[in-house]
């Protein structure tokens, strides 16, 4: 009687995980599907705008910091995105 009792706990329980790993999944794909009708991959166009950009930012700061320093920023500010892209990512994913 009592084991019976747990065996339908236990299938009970390995429904409601499964029931919550499915609505999470549902949830992640509604989500992802909201992001991308409001906010849309950049084009190309745009991100060679932004290439010009950085290209005249880096060109102008090469001789008001000097290279080594210009570079010493550069591989903190590089740093500083790809951690930000990793949080975000794992963010998303969770």
């Amino acid at each position: 009687m009592m084991s019976s009792r747990l065996a339908v706990l236990a299938e009970r329980k390995a429904l409601l995980v499964t029931r919550a790993q499915l609505d999470r999944t549902r949830l992640s794909l509604a989500v992802r599907q909201v992001r991308s009708i409001i906010r849309p991959t950049p084009d190309l166009a745009r991100r060679q705008g932004a290439r010009r950009t950085a290209a005249t930012l880096v060109g102008l700061a090469v001789p008001l910091l000097g290279m080594r320093r210009l570079g010493r920023w550069l591989r903190g500010a590089s740093f500083a995105i790809a951690a930000y892209r990793v949080y975000r990512n794992w963010r998303s994913i969770a």
